[in-house]
């Protein structure tokens, strides 16, 4: 009997110290993130070019203006993790996607660069991030506005690390937001 009330005591407490819900009220994922103040970034003359003699620009001649892959929110973090995965298969291929806009200056290089973005799941709650840098020659948003940009997907050489950017063709700032935070 003893040995009955005292499994029972310790699944109760296992029970008990298990949550499962995440955001039922205890953990406000909006809150989070609305407390982070805003930062403030130089971003000067953008007009100059941030392409390295080692990279390649897309051949905007050679895209096919009809055929665009559009980064929806239901999809949004495994359509960007399928990009840089498989990279051969996107060169050179227009991708539209809507996101948060944010950007800053590298003090060593000077090189100014541009991020459209959502956050995501990470190590501890919804502090990760999925999306791209970008190249942009016209007006460049303010940080943290929604943007749309439309831009050839470019692979990118630095320090023998491949990486992926957007040369980007069209950049909007849009009024209505989308889903800051997404799952998938």
């Amino acid at each position: 009997m003893k040995r009955t009330l005292f499994l029972s005591i310790i699944l109760l407490s296992f029970i008990s110290c298990s949550k499962k819900e995440y955001n039922d009220g205890w953990f406000d994922i909006q809150k989070n993130y609305a407390d982070i103040p805003k930062k403030k970034y130089d971003y000067g003359d953008n007009t100059k070019s941030s392409k390295s003699d080692n990279n390649e620009s897309a051949d905007l001649s050679k895209v096919d203006m009809n055929n665009v892959i559009e980064i929806k929110e239901r999809m949004f973090i495994n359509q960007c993790n399928d990009i840089y995965l498989n990279p051969d298969d996107y060169r050179g291929k227009l991708v539209k996607l809507e996101g948060i806009y944010d950007g800053f200056t590298d003090e060593k290089t000077g090189e100014k660069l541009n991020f459209v973005f959502r956050y995501g799941p990470g190590c501890c709650g919804y502090d990760g991030v999925a999306g791209f840098e970008f190249n942009y020659n016209g007006n460049i948003p303010n940080p943290q506005d929604w943007i749309e940009i439309v831009g050839v997907v470019e692979i990118l050489d630095i320090d023998n690390y491949e990486t992926i950017r957007l040369n980007a063709i069209s950049l909007n700032v849009l009024d209505k937001r989308g889903k800051e935070f997404v799952a998938n």
